[in-house]
């Protein structure tokens, strides 16, 4: 396994680069965290968790425990539906333009909430989080030509623990890399849970100034690939 062209591969585009997915997983696990702790236990990422908590609170008969955790839920359901309309609307960007909408897209949904987090008594923190990362999920869908997803990770931990299976047992050696990249994206997403709950717990609602870092972080290593491509190219 060449390590190098593992972290960084010249032939993938920006938006599958190990760092540029790492980052994006890093704030996935943080907002999941982020929301439960400040937001009465909303889940930003794992709508599977929400929807769970809407059948219970409805055999309970508790309608407002309802509306608490559908709201996100429907939040999700736009973030993907805007991102397919940007997706659509704008096929004719190149991949870096399409990037940087869906990047700045999120930077100025958490500045929103950043600076207003209630609106009329309404907490809006966990459905602009839900909003982002449904365009997160849906925009960005590949690391390392490998399928994976920045904001939960159940699909991720079956994926390596099948590259675990090939290594160990087939000794299939092309699951090496694989089975790397599986693992580090799943430590990385423990890695922004578990700062995501601290800095919630110590900061509260000014712990979103974390994620808000790294997705800017993430803009500028686009940004500098792009002006790295561009060189290139005259």
């Amino acid at each position: 396994m060449n390590l190098k062209d593992t972290l960084f591969n010249k032939n993938l585009p920006v938006h599958e680069q190990l760092i540029f997915c790492l980052l994006l997983t890093a704030v996935g696990g943080f907002f999941d965290a982020y929301t439960f702790v400040n937001c009465d236990g909303i889940f930003a990422n794992a709508q599977t968790g929400n929807l769970i908590f809407v059948g219970i609170d409805l055999i309970e008969g508790n309608v407002p425990e309802v509306i608490h955790y559908s709201v996100p839920i429907l939040s999700f359901v736009i973030g993907v539906l805007v991102s397919k309309i940007i997706e659509t609307r704008y096929k004719e960007l190149s991949i870096f333009k399409h990037i940087y909408m869906l990047l700045i897209v999120q930077i100025l949904a958490l500045l929103l909430i950043i600076f207003k987090h209630n609106f009329f008594g309404v907490d809006i923190r966990p459905i602009v989080i839900s909003f982002i990362c449904a365009i997160q999920f849906d925009g960005f869908r590949k690391i390392n030509n490998l399928v994976f997803a920045s904001v939960f990770c159940t699909g991720n931990l079956r994926s390596m623990s099948e590259h675990l299976y090939k290594y160990i047992v087939l000794k299939k050696k092309e699951s090496a890399v694989p089975l790397f990249i599986y693992s580090v994206v799943i430590g990385v997403f423990l890695s922004g849970v578990l700062l995501g709950a601290a800095m919630s717990k110590f900061y509260l609602h000014k712990a979103i100034l974390i994620p808000l870092f790294i997705i800017c972080v993430n803009l500028l290593f686009v940004i500098a690939i792009h002006n790295k491509f561009s060189r290139k190219k005259i």
